[in-house]
């Protein structure tokens, strides 16, 4: 979304954020490169259905407070209305009845987050396949990350090719480039593992502990040091787990890293891993941290996601999915081999050169809101003549 933001910043919009507050952004009104941030006080974090479902109501209301404030303002030329969850876009309708343009950006699908979450379908899964179709019909203009959300928005959506819009969450040039390796983050040891991201029960976390307990307690790989890099709200659990199998050594957790730090960690790394596993969610999902990786020339180990294979083809190793020990096959293989790894660096990068960079989606991303603009002023201005 910061990027969305800047995009539309650098094209001339005036931009304001609507978002929660964080530890690190607690400013209820802050202008942070050109955009204007308005914040209400982020909700505690639920868990199970009745604990996501207080979560999201506080916070339902406490955005609608800022949105009232917003109202009160000149008149939006368009609302950008991010999901999960998917009902967020029907706090901008008392926008659209003023002529703003409304655009419902699908980052995920929620039936299948649900179902990945709590590993089943029921009352719950239907509500929230009904709700998607409610914002794919509130919008002028859907927006989405990649063919295969595009296809879910067309054919369970119904929503017409011509208001579909596929913007990639794509690696920023301006933040993700070569640096000089910094070999003291590698601890003393010879080679290091990096994965990225913010640490949740859903990252799979567990496959990597479990792989350099092989490769470092059974293996006796002691030249191999590994890097968890990120925040998140089970970040305080991963310490006990690294423990229990003697892993202090190994697995360091730095935490959040700025973007400095990030690109230093990427460019010492010798492997860089992505362990999200097959789900339907997954299987339609762009990882952003994968496409990170290649473009920082990083030889990369993930699973075999239908989407990520399509985007990656070949440039990149997959692990058996799910599968800890043939991940620690994989890592090895390329630990014990510098000219592939070097390889597989080197067409990676080209990969997402050649169109999977953030400046290859902002013609797009321009393209949709000028529609959603366009056609908000025309559906509202009908409206306000047959109303007369």
């Amino acid at each position: 979304m910061r990027q969305e933001a800047q995009a539309l910043i650098e094209a001339g919009y005036e931009v304001t954020v609507v978002s929660p507050t964080s530890l690190r952004a607690p400013e209820r009104e802050v202008t942070l490169d050109g955009v204007r941030v308005l914040r209400f006080e982020s909700p505690p974090l639920g868990r199970g259905v009745i604990g996501y479902l207080r979560e999201y109501a506080l916070a339902l209301w406490r955005m609608s407070q800022v949105l009232r404030r917003l109202r009160r303002e000149a008149p939006f030329s368009a609302v950008i209305s991010c999901n999960p969850p998917d009902f967020l876009i029907q706090l901008a309708r008392p926008l659209a009845r003023r002529g703003s343009g409304l655009v419902f950006d699908y980052h995920d699908p929620s039936p299948e987050l649900f179902e990945a979450i709590f590993g089943r379908r029921e009352a719950f899964y239907r509500l929230l396949l009904a709700l998607e179709r409610l914002a794919f019909r509130t919008a002028d203009v859907v927006m989405t990350v990649n063919d295969a959300c595009a296809d879910l928005v067309r054919g369970r959506g119904g929503v017409p090719t011509s208001r579909v819009f596929v913007v990639r969450n794509c690696p920023d040039p301006r933040r993700f480039f070569p640096v000089e390796p910094r070999p003291e983050l590698r601890r003393g040891r010879e080679h290091l593992i990096v994965w990225v991201g913010k640490i949740s029960r859903k990252e799979g976390l567990e496959y990597l502990v479990e792989a350099a307990d092989e490769l470092v307690n059974r293996r006796g790989r002691t030249d191999i040091a590994f890097v968890i890099v990120g925040p998140g709200d089970v970040a305080n659990e991963l310490p006990a787990q690294i423990e229990r199998r003697a892993l202090g050594d190994a697995i360091v957790l730095p935490g959040r890293a700025d973007d400095e730090l990030l690109r230093e960690y990427l460019a010492t790394a010798d492997v860089c891993v992505s362990l999200d596993e097959r789900n339907p969610m997954n299987d339609r999902s762009l990882m952003v941290k994968v496409l990170e990786y290649m473009a920082m020339g990083c030889a990369v180990v993930q699973f075999p996601l239908a989407e990520m294979r399509q985007v990656c083809g070949d440039t990149t190793v997959y692990a058996n999915d799910g599968d800890a020990l043939d991940l620690a096959d994989r890592i090895e293989e390329l630990v014990n081999d510098p000219a592939r790894r070097a390889a597989l660096g080197a067409a990676a990068r080209e990969r997402v050169l050649a169109g999977l960079m953030w400046p290859d989606q902002v013609p797009t991303l321009l393209e949709a809101v000028e529609l959603a603009i366009g056609t908000g002023r025309r559906a509202r201005a009908w409206l306000a003549f047959t109303a007369a």
